[in-house]
């Protein structure tokens, strides 16, 4: 891998995490009516790294399997409820963000 390839894909992928950060910061307070926490935000750094490394290898189902992860760990979480508008617009939002990171790192990339 050339370091011109390294660089403007840590560039788009940051640019974008920092994005999301303020992006999320912004649905919870909107959401959410209890303090801050920044395990969430990890976690969905971690998601959005699961599905661009998913994605970037040509692997489709990672969506499949980010779902499927998504559903299964909603339904067993009675305890920390969340509302559903909440749920919905996160990860709307993550997936929205890693297509659009892979389209702008696919086209800087080409130049």
């Amino acid at each position: 891998m050339s370091i011109k390839f390294i660089s403007i894909l840590l560039a788009t992928y940051l640019s974008s995490e920092f994005l999301a950060f303020w992006i999320f910061l912004m649905l919870r307070k909107k959401f959410m009516q209890r303090g801050f926490s920044l395990r969430p935000m990890l976690l969905g750094v971690l998601e959005r790294l699961f599905l661009y490394v998913g994605l970037m290898q040509g692997f489709g189902q990672t969506l499949i399997l980010f779902g499927a992860l998504k559903i299964g760990t909603r339904l067993k979480n009675e305890k920390d409820k969340i509302s559903n508008d909440y749920f919905l617009v996160g990860n709307l939002v993550s997936v929205l963000l890693v297509f659009s990171t892979i389209a702008i790192w696919n086209y800087w990339n080409k130049i």
